[in-house]
């Protein structure tokens, strides 16, 4: 996830001098997003790695639900992308890089102390 997260700001700097690059950067972004989001859920639900962490339920579960959504987000920053909503687009981006760096940081924090 901290490769996506590197690719999200590496497309968001190159959103008005290149782009392509801007493309391809935000959307390789989304695959190691999308890939290693399913090997996480599939190691923790399905082949029952554990992940203790310190913190309470609730606090392991506000991660997970504001996680959901940021995933959600990026979904609709893919499509408004290309299908060309700039203006929702540009929008988005705001909360969404911010709502991601968040999201990794306190998967960081929650997960590895």
């Amino acid at each position: 996830m901290g490769i996506s997260l590197m690719l999200f700001y590496g497309a968001f700097a190159m959103r008005k001098r290149n782009l392509k690059a801007h493309r391809g950067l935000a959307m390789a972004g989304v695959v190691f997003n999308l890939v290693s989001s399913v090997y996480l859920i599939w190691a923790v639900r399905i082949a029952g790695v554990e992940m203790p962490s310190p913190y309470s339920v609730t606090v392991v579960t506000a991660h997970r639900a504001f996680a959901t959504s940021i995933a959600v987000l990026m979904l609709v920053m893919v499509y408004t992308g290309i299908k060309r909503k700039r203006k929702l687009h540009v929008a988005l981006h705001r909360y969404f890089l911010a709502g991601y760096t968040l999201t990794y940081i306190s998967g960081l924090v929650i997960f590895h102390g």
